[in-house]
């Protein structure tokens, strides 16, 4: 693999996404990144990753202390959140993950290929987008690649490597915990695809202990302030609730659903418990309500534009449409050219499966199908490294002898 034409496709994504960042107002555009900013500014009072004294397990804990971080290191006297130091911050971590993407690329298939998804990832323009904002994004996508590039290292038996992958991707359920569940669907799928490598059982079960290990402290905090062991979040039953309740559209809903008022005289938990409950009874109430919302909310998933109407701009939904078009037609060519090495690449799939059909019960979002393209661009990149074989291979062959 060229180090040069790597080292320019890291400083383009870094300058993209840095300049995408450096163009937005100085303010917090979305109630997500308020809540972040405020478990940041607790982690640094000492007082942990809550929101408040009375939601204290509502969001996973890594991208509140990623921000603590960068605010400990960069905000200026008197300065709440340092927007520009986040917003760069993720335009590195944009870069990083083009590295990552490339080394799966390559021990996967070829550099060519390598050079091409990382190119592709570094142009994504929704991952792009994401930079800007105070949002898990860019640290959950470099982290969920990351997991998958060093289990890929420990397919020669090197279990060291699936327990650095174990604790990547246990980092990565810590920043969404969303993917947690994914794990064990990963772990099994890796043996299934990979049962005649060496030592592969061994492999799989350090990477599902470490990732777990790495998620059990949050777990423990949880039912030591909630009576609950939340490896995940307390707010899951709101967001099922969210996609579920008589007037879900599939579109994210909630600042205006119309919430049950028993809720606001509850505790957090069993706030969380009520609503899982009410979610289920619609859920086995209303099948057929739910299964015509599914592919209404994994069109929106996948959509080639912005589906929020704020963001449905010529402008934007002509660069979506230009870059997502070929994108996903060059994915689909390289999963079909990728010939015998689909079988140890056929694992990069399994994140867009699993959250394809998440958000087929929750909301659906190009948000949360972000973070999966990376690894569906490793196809893509196949996909062009073979074109630009053919077009070289056509003009040897016009070439005067």
């Amino acid at each position: 693999m060229s180090r040069r034409i790597l080292a320019v496709i890291f400083l383009a994504a870094v300058a993209a996404r840095a300049a995408v960042g450096l163009s937005l107002e100085d303010r917090i555009y979305f109630a997500d990144g308020r809540d972040y900013a405020a478990m940041a500014r607790n982690i640094l009072e000492g007082t942990g990753p809550r929101l408040n004294e009375r939601t204290v397990a509502n969001r996973g804990p890594g991208y509140a202390y990623y921000v603590a971080g960068v605010m400990a290191a960069f905000a200026r006297t008197g300065e709440q959140v340092p927007l520009r130091a986040i917003r760069l911050s993720h335009a590195l971590l944009g870069g990083l993950l083009c590295l990552v993407v490339a080394g799966i690329a390559s021990r996967l298939f070829s550099p060519k290929a390598g050079l091409a998804a990382a190119a592709l990832t570094a142009l994504d323009p929704f991952l792009t987008f994401f930079s800007g904002f105070v949002l898990t994004e860019s640290l959950f996508t470099l982290l969920l690649a990351a997991g998958f590039l060093f289990l890929l290292y420990s397919r020669d038996g090197k279990i060291i490597w699936a327990g650095i992958a174990g604790l990547t991707l246990g980092g990565a359920a810590l920043v969404r915990p969303s993917v947690l569940a994914m794990l064990p669907l990963l772990g099994l799928a890796w043996l299934a695809l990979n049962r005649k490598q060496p030592h592969v059982f061994a492999c799989t079960v350090a990477m599902w202990l470490l990732a777990f290990s790495t998620v059990l402290p949050w777990g423990i905090r949880n039912h030591r302030l909630t009576g609950r062991y939340a490896l995940s979040t307390l707010s899951a039953g709101a967001s099922l609730y969210e996609g579920t309740y008589p007037g879900a559209d599939g579109a994210p809903a909630m600042d205006r659903i119309e919430w049950p008022p028993e809720i606001y005289c509850m505790g957090e938990a069993e706030k969380n418990e009520f609503l899982q409950r009410r979610a289920v009874e619609f859920i086995r109430g209303n099948p057929q309500r739910i299964a015509r919302l599914a592919p209404v909310k994994l069109a929106r998933f996948w959509s080639i534009v912005p589906n929020f109407s704020e963001y449905r701009r010529p402008a934007f939904m002509a660069i979506s449409a230009i870059y997502m078009i070929p994108v996903l037609a060059a994915i689909a060519a390289g999963i079909l050219l990728a010939g015998s090495k689909l079988k140890p690449g056929a694992i990069l799939l399994l994140p867009a499966i699993y959250f394809s059909l998440l958000h087929t019960v929750f909301v659906g979002s190009i948000r949360y199908r972000a973070p999966v393209m990376p690894l569906l661009a490793v196809f893509a990149g196949v996909t062009v490294a073979a074109a630009i074989e053919w077009l070289c291979r056509r003009r040897r062959a016009a070439a005067p002898q």
